[in-house]
């Protein structure tokens, strides 16, 4: 006889880390599209402010502080490209005006928001707990489990990484020597090790999953089991009430900035 359990919480877990994996894919999903909505920074940073007071109940702040330095790259990409790539009619200098610096500005919070956000749901959900609420959604076990194992594969990937560079480094190649450019250029060699390896361990997770009889039966048991809590509910309601006021805002128009064009 099959045994559902409760899934236990983790030592310090947060109330983010207990809500249910369907909740926080509707967070998720409710911080994309206030993220994407608005055109004004300001609106687009109260959606940001939002993200990271997830962030601070889920005490993340590790998660984004390693991603600082992409954060910085798409600052830079962001106040750049979409400077000069909009126009407006308030000219600062050159081909930048008020209203494209704005724009750029708060295309950097939309993306940012939306990374924050992932990051956010990727440090307070195992893997486990995140494939079986894409299952209690009704996706298709195969997606789920697809996705799921695409999850897992990420650090995987990258152990390999790592393994191969320090084989690398022992034969006397000296990755970590010369300017940005030679870096690179030793780097490049290691790629195929990695490929090769990565199919290997490929091919023999298919293996395994043929051995144990993938989707032999549709009738699947779980070892664990998730139900919607009182706080789940609380949860989304405060989404809820966050992507009405922001849908409302911008179907009033609040949330656009006057006399932008874009290229």
């Amino acid at each position: 006889m099959q045994e559902n359990f409760q899934n236990p919480a983790p030592p310090g877990a947060t109330l983010i880390h207990r809500l249910d994996p369907r909740t926080k894919l509707a967070l998720l999903l409710t911080s994309f599209i206030m993220a994407v909505l608005p055109e004004q920074p300001a609106v687009a940073m109260l959606a940001a402010i939002l993200v990271l007071a997830q962030v601070a109940l889920a005490k993340a702040w590790g998660e984004v502080y390693r991603c600082r330095w992409l954060l910085l790259a798409l600052l830079v990409f962001s106040l750049t490209v979409w400077s000069l790539l909009a126009q407006g009619p308030t000219p600062l200098f050159w081909r930048v005006s008020r209203e494209s610096l704005a724009f750029g500005a708060a295309t950097f919070l939309k993306f940012g928001t939306m990374m924050v956000a992932g990051l956010v749901l990727l440090a307070t959900t195992r893997v486990e707990e995140l494939f079986l609420g894409l299952v209690r959604l009704r996706v298709p076990y195969p997606a789920a489990f697809a996705f799921a194992l695409a999850l897992r594969w990420v650090p995987e990937v990258y152990q390999t990484a790592l393994r191969v560079k320090e084989a690398q480094e022992v034969r006397g190649l000296g990755v970590q020597e010369g300017g940005p450019f030679t870096r690179l250029k030793r780097h490049l060699p290691l790629l195929v090790p990695i490929f090769l390896l990565t199919l290997r361990r490929t091919q023999t997770m298919s293996w395994a999953l043929e051995a144990r009889g993938f989707q032999a039966q549709r009738q699947r048991t779980y070892l664990l089991e998730i139900r919607m809590a009182r706080r789940d509910w609380l949860a989304l309601a405060l989404a809820a009430a966050c992507l009405g006021s922001f849908i409302a805002l911008h179907l009033a128009g609040w949330d656009r900035i006057p006399g932008l064009v874009i290229r």
